[in-house]
């Protein structure tokens, strides 16, 4: 392959890489290179001398039958037996590496991006997100000669270990509008929530490799009106794989991750982690109890095995439990929120009970660039927004090139955070045409 074809290395954050299917690495020689170095970084993971197995799974994107074909002609070069499950949820995934005893799983999927995205993560032994992933860059410029190819299984019900791991929840007599943003979710969720007793409705159409995320899901949830009109007690809206969720409420709207934190600390006293994007109203009502993380499951996971906290929760709707499945999944999140507001009987109380804290004012914006990064360091536009009392966190996507820029604060006027928002994006810009 020519030097122009490979235009920057591949480097892993905890969402693995992800950025338009087709360009690289979310092409086929890109998944195949990520392929042959998972299959020797699983090895080094497992018994000596036993070929690693590793399970894939992918969303319902069109980018993903294709690259699945590559990423797996990588694995098999490198001796590594492959598990094949199809469309599924993320967490369905960590579930089958944790409970097969897997070496690695891997995930096509670019989330909540559209169908011309695509992307890659990887799971680590035991099931959760690859976490230190400089021995896996390693691997790519330094295959490990192996004498024998791997091989390929159809597995039989890979969604079993992931229904296993939902809580029971009596949900007879409920009407749920479940989105499931015609992605990952999108034949196994209504499965799920029917065997618990609830009837259940669709909002996103069937997948067709291009809807994935089109208008439906968690970036696009419904309104209490339109869920008014549904006749729906509650509406559960998934992104493309299936690990984030935000609900609708007809009496309290659209629910993040944050309502989902104050839902789930009620009636457990530990420590709760939010990130930096949590607001601050929720800081507020909670004191102490809400401790703050870098944004990124991996630091909300750190910080909660440090403070014995009984669960995280990012504002995008990923939630973790110290007693949960290896990774976040919006349904298995749904049904524990449900859980907590439950009556003796274990009936769930619908509408949720959220109130008891006030969200204040918050703007953000997330800004695509091209080339090399600028530094965040000491920017006007971000100092005078700190003395004025607002609240800013500048930072660069760890998965994609992206700043994204949130400003929390009273103020109004030139003061408000989305007129914040747009003075410091202006900064960014101009230190972007200066570079």
């Amino acid at each position: 392959m020519s030097d122009s074809a490979r235009p920057a290395p591949i480097h892993f954050g905890t969402d693995g890489v992800r950025g338009p299917a087709g360009a690289w690495p979310i092409n086929a020689d890109g998944a195949h290179l990520i392929g042959r170095a998972v299959a020797d970084h699983a090895r080094l993971c497992g018994p000596p001398g036993q070929s690693p197995r590793v399970v894939v799974l992918r969303d319902s994107r069109a980018s993903g039958p294709a690259l699945q074909d590559a990423l797996v002609a990588g694995l098999v070069a490198g001796g590594a037996e492959v598990l094949l499950g199809g469309v599924l949820p993320t967490a369905a995934a960590s579930c089958l590496v944790r409970d097969l005893g897997l070496q690695a799983g891997v995930v096509l999927t670019a989330s909540h991006n559209p169908w011309t995205d695509n992307g890659i993560k990887v799971l680590a032994p035991g099931g959760g997100k690859l976490v230190e992933t400089a021995a896996l860059e390693a691997r790519f410029g330094s295959p490990i000669p192996v004498e024998t190819e791997g091989s390929v299984q159809i597995l039989d019900d890979p969604a079993g270990p992931w229904r296993a791991a939902m809580p029971r929840v009596d949900l007879s007599g409920r009407t749920l509008l479940l989105d499931a943003a015609s992605g990952a979710a999108w034949a196994v969720g209504p499965a799920l929530l029917e065997s618990l007793g609830a009837r259940v409705l669709r909002r996103d159409p069937a997948p067709d490799g291009q809807n994935i995320n089109d208008g439906v899901g968690a970036m696009h949830p419904p309104t209490p009106a339109e869920l008014a009109e549904w006749g729906a007690d509650l509406a559960l809206c998934l992104d493309g794989d299936a690990d984030r969720i935000v609900l609708v409420d007809p009496v309290s709207g659209e629910l993040d991750g944050d309502d989902l934190l104050w839902l789930l600390a009620r009636k457990d006293p530990r420590p709760v982690v939010g990130t930096i994007l949590s607001n601050g109203g929720l800081g507020a009502a909670l004191g102490p109890r809400l401790l703050r993380a870098a944004v990124g499951d991996r630091h909300v996971a750190a910080l909660m095995a440090m403070s014995g906290a009984a669960c995280g929760a990012e504002p995008s709707g990923h939630v973790l439990f110290d007693d949960g499945m290896p990774t976040g999944d919006g349904l298995y999140s749904a049904l524990r929120v449900l859980q907590a507001v439950a009556d003796e009987a274990g009936r769930p109380a619908l509408p949720l009970p959220v109130g008891g804290w006030t969200r204040w004012p918050q703007a953000g914006l997330n800004l695509r660039f091209s080339g090399p990064r600028v530094s965040l360091e000491a920017w006007p536009s971000v100092i005078a927004c700190q003395q004025s009392g607002a609240r800013p966190v500048v930072r660069y996507s760890g998965t994609e090139a992206k700043l994204r820029i949130m400003v929390e604060g009273q103020g109004q006027g030139d003061e408000a955070p989305a007129a914040w928002v747009d003075r410091i994006a202006a900064d960014f810009q101009a230190r972007l045409a200066a570079r």
